[in-house]
């Protein structure tokens, strides 16, 4: 392979053979069966490729759907993009994922996602009943007995539960590298760049390791280091989860707002809200979407589980904490409500919430046979396990559970694994980026490092403050290393940068109907609630969503032409304020509406009115109208 200096002075002189290739690309695409994508505006593509490689054979053989994006413009190269988990769906995240990237991505590289093996509505294994009872079960090292039982029983269930169980002995991460190698030699064995998410990052090593010749170039985005086995990978996660907890407790006692919504340190009142829900589960009033309340349990797996996703990046520490504030002031909802979000649980009526893009089932059947022992004895396994366990548990006052409940599930998990961990990734001719947060909980720093420091050829971008995968958040640092490499031919400047941001998104305050009768701030308000439900905000704004308001009625919200729309019936945010109406939050970005949120109000309880609440997002302008206890309402006059 040509040296980076050749490749960056000749690449305009490349770039007319890679267009060439380029158009081939597509030609063999749409030889191979390529067609419109249902759900997106990529080419989809399906081949067949066999159900064991060792056995090809075999006769038997399953279906692998691609989905590919041609540059549009002069393309630069071709481009594999692993996505996490294990068990993300690449084809059905492929659009939102190009869309939130530079455009500089759609327009001048071919990029490729794949459904893996196990994942997808051809053949994905899945179990949502049984993961979704699982992850919310309170187990305990005290109670281990119990602790075992439940992974057995979640294996059981979810066999019972899934489909494609055939698929099983055959979904390992070595199977699914043959099957994209098998893509690419089926359109000309293109070199491509290959680019790895978290789980993707493993996937994307395995396949470089086996075929070298295939690359450009490798990019690694929140690393896993191959070299670890189970428990030390999750030891070294758990370590990682626990003071990153503590540091964003620590940093909501420096930010005013938050302080003052918890009323106390906020490590307390975490501990203290573990504490008690450890001892019991606690009744939360929930509302429902469709009307009225329902008597739903609160406990510690759920909590703890929503604490290790806030984690993730800045924009979910601070709603956790909000949440978490929430619950200083006997408000449980918000909690419990991001809690349905992480399980992946309709709100409304406990049902798992349909997800095309991921498969929980395909997260254990993928994960277990890579990290398993070769020999499979799951009592020797439960033994080691529960002793690791309880020799870190010092160390893990706040994530214990995550040290053994997946470990645990493998040890009964139906297919052998691999044994010894992979063979450490030491690069190769191509270049190779490395990219990691150092407020990472999922993919901790240490194993970017550890990668990187093995690997002559490789370039590294540490992110401090940052989320879970950096590449395409919105950061110019990381973006430009990147895009600067694959299409520019541009070397890094250094062989090791440090970028940062903020480790904590703005703090919200909590909203209180104290100054209702302010009919602004009202209006402000209920905008803010808008704004931060978790249901909302997680919404697709596909499907009507009704979502029940904090203390009574509910907000339905539908996707308009250019924006949302909202209907309120009795909603109650706070206790002593109801509010019906409409409103449309228009979000057009191309001038012909301006942008902005109009809420159309009546309110009854402790303030009766009819209001007209407008916040212009172009100027960032707001006003109100109308009537206000038995008065007109007249434009606000701030006063110092």
């Amino acid at each position: 392979m040509k040296s980076l200096a050749i490749a960056g002075s000749l690449l305009t002189l490349c770039l007319g053979f890679t267009q060439a290739h380029a158009d081939d690309l597509q030609e063999k695409v749409m030889a191979l069966g390529g067609k419109d994508c249902k759900d997106s505006n990529l080419t989809c593509i399906d081949i067949e490729v066999p159900y064991d490689h060792a056995h090809p054979d075999s006769g038997k053989h399953l279906t692998l759907h691609l989905a590919v994006h041609f540059a549009e413009e002069d393309s630069k190269g071709v481009m594999f993009y692993a996505v996490g988990g294990p068990g993300g769906a690449g084809t059905a995240l492929a659009q939102s994922y190009l869309d939130s990237f530079d455009e500089r991505l759609s327009k001048e590289l071919d990029v490729v996602f794949f459904d893996q093996r196990g994942v997808g509505a051809e053949n994905g294994v899945d179990c949502p009943k049984a993961s979704i009872a699982f992850d919310s079960n309170p187990i305990t090292l005290e109670q281990s007995e119990q602790a075992v039982a439940a992974a057995k029983g979640f294996v059981d269930s979810c066999l019972q539960e899934m489909s494609h169980k055939d698929l099983l002995p055959y979904l390992g991460t070595s199977q699914a590298v043959q099957d994209l190698e098998d893509f690419r030699q089926a359109i000309g064995s293109p070199k491509v760049w290959f680019y790895g998410e978290s789980y993707g990052t493993q996937f994307a090593q395995e396949y470089a390791a086996r075929y070298p010749d295939a690359l450009e170039g490798l990019i690694i985005d929140g690393v896993v280091d191959l070299t670890r086995t189970a428990g030390q990978y999750y030891t070294e996660d758990t370590r990682t989860a626990e003071s990153l907890l503590g540091k964003l407790l620590d940093t909501c006692d420096i930010e005013p707002h938050c302080r003052a919504d918890m009323g106390a340190s906020a490590a307390s009142v975490y501990d203290r809200l573990a504490a008690k829900l450890r001892a019991a589960p606690m009744t939360v009033n929930y509302p429902l979407g469709s009307g009225g309340f329902a008597q739903r349990p609160m406990n510690v797996a759920i909590l703890e589980d929503e604490a290790f996703y806030a984690l993730y990046g800045p924009d979910s520490r601070a709603e956790f904490l909000r949440a978490l504030a929430a619950s200083t002031h006997d408000d449980l909802v918000p909690l419990l409500s991001l809690g349905y979000e992480n399980l992946g649980v309709d709100p409304n009526t406990l049902d798992p919430t349909p997800d095309p893009t991921f498969y929980g089932g395909a997260y254990y059947a993928i994960t277990c046979p890579d990290y398993d022992d070769a020999g499979h004895d799951p009592a020797a396994q439960v033994k080691q396990i529960l002793d690791e366990a309880n020799a870190f548990a010092p160390k893990a006052p706040r994530f214990l559970r995550n040290v053994y409940a997946e470990r645990l599930v493998c040890a009964f998990w139906p297919v052998e694994g691999v044994g010894d961990p992979s063979a450490a990734f030491k690069g190769g001719d191509y270049p190779t980026v490395v990219l990691n947060s150092d407020s990472d909980p999922a993919t901790p720093i240490s194993n970017g490092y550890a990668v990187f420091d093995r690997i002559p050829n490789a370039f590294m971008v540490t992110m401090q403050g940052g989320p879970h995968v950096i590449w395409g958040r919105g950061s110019a640092c990381p973006d430009k290393v990147v895009f600067g490499l694959m299409l520019d031919g541009h070397k890094p400047e250094k062989r090791e940068q440090v970028c940062k941001q903020d480790f904590l998104n703005p703090y919200v305050p909590l909203s209180s109907a104290a100054n209702a009768s302010d009919p602004l701030s009202l209006g402000e308000a209920l905008e803010t609630e808008l704004m931060q439900s978790p249901a909302l905000a997680d919404w697709d704004g596909l499907d009507t969503i009704e979502v029940g308001c904090d203390f009574g009625g509910s907000v339905t919200a539908n996707s308009a032409e250019s924006g949302t729309d909202y209907a309120f019936k009795d909603c109650a945010w706070w206790p002593s304020l109801k509010i019906s109406g409409d409103g449309v939050d228009i979000n057009a970005g191309d001038g012909d509406k301006p942008d902005g949120l109009t809420l159309r109000l009546e309110v009854g309880g402790a303030h009766q009115g009819t209001l007209t609440y407008r916040h212009d997002k172009t100027t960032d302008a707001m006003n109100v109208s109308g009537t206000y206890d038995g008065k007109d309402v007249t434009p606000p006059r701030p006063m110092p």
